[in-house]
């Protein structure tokens, strides 16, 4: 059984399209990246899959129960973050996630809920009315996590946070995968998909254009290696289009940076003519994938 499955959804605003057609399923204690700039479609999704939203069409299921709209389907099962979490400003946070919590298994969720405050570094008596939008980001995840779900559904759970308390919801979420949670990260940040998320989605103007591991869509992207020419040798120029799929990104008094697609073998061939001293590879960026996935998409609509 698939913790997670979305089959042939599509979400219509009018004669504006949300969604179009998206198709996949998440393993059971799989952090699954769901990727894409705001207004791709990431939210809509989220919000068809709790039951937020009547798709147009298609479906969503949840720990094998289908979602029904206005109905909490699974929802006891399940620790969900909007990515516009708000909450009412009078209450403290503590009585904040008292109340969302609802009755029958306070205690434990209470003990659950103090650890993540200090682990969090997060007051839970002072008034939300009084927290900076990082604190009350802060409580989001706190609400999320502290009844320890079988499925998390996080939208955008880092958003506003400082690098400290940053590092420590990605070790949450892998931990909390560990544990056998399942979880779907939708963000537009493409390091942290890249940190913690096995697999990822990429959507474009509501539509699916990726489904693939993180690994293989970085192996998408434009490589880079930087050569260093023995001192006192001049870098040799490469001419545009010289070399199929190779472009010069920087070139200084003896280094030389480039970017190239496909097998390395025809750059080689060409810095073997050159007095090379010595060579090194830099890591693609999801990024750089990402914009290639694009660029891609793009072109093939022109």
């Amino acid at each position: 059984m698939k913790a997670l499955e979305v089959k042939t959804l599509t979400k219509r605003y009018g004669s504006a399209r949300g969604i179009e057609g998206l198709s996949f399923s998440i393993e059971k204690g799989e952090i699954f990246g769901y990727l894409g700039p705001n207004g791709s479609g990431k939210t809509t999704t989220i919000r068809c899959l709790m039951g937020l939203l009547r798709p147009t069409s298609g479906q969503c299921s949840v720990l094998g129960q289908r979602v029904i709209h206005g109905k909490a389907t699974q929802h006891n099962r399940i620790g969900y973050l909007p990515g516009d979490f708000r909450a009412w400003p009078g209450l403290t946070p503590r009585k904040l996630l008292r109340l969302l919590a609802g009755l029958g298994h306070s205690n434990e969720i209470n003990q659950h809920q103090e650890q993540l405050a200090e682990r969090l570094d997060l007051n839970l008596d002072r008034k939300m009315r009084a927290l900076s939008k990082g604190n009350r980001q802060k409580v989001g995840i706190a609400y999320a996590f502290q009844h320890q779900p079988e499925v998390l559904i996080l939208d955008e759970p880092t958003i506003g946070l400082d690098p400290l308390i940053r590092q420590i919801v990605l070790d949450l979420i892998r931990e909390t995968a560990q544990a056998g949670a399942t979880i779907l990260l939708s963000s537009h940040d493409l390091s942290e998909v890249a940190a913690v998320c096995g697999r990822a989605a990429i959507l474009r103007e509501g539509r699916l254009v990726e489904l693939a591991p993180i690994s293989k869509i970085v192996q998408q992207g434009q490589r880079r290696i930087k050569v260093w020419f023995v001192e006192g040798t001049s870098v040799p120029q490469l001419l545009p289009g010289e070399l199929a799929g190779v472009r010069v990104i920087q070139q200084n008094s003896n280094t030389l940076l480039v970017a190239y697609q496909g097998t390395i073998d025809a750059l080689l061939k060409w810095l073997a003519q050159y007095q090379v001293d010595r060579i090194a590879t830099t890591e693609t960026s999801l990024e750089d994938a990402f914009i290639q996935y694009y660029q891609r998409e793009a072109d093939r609509e022109e």
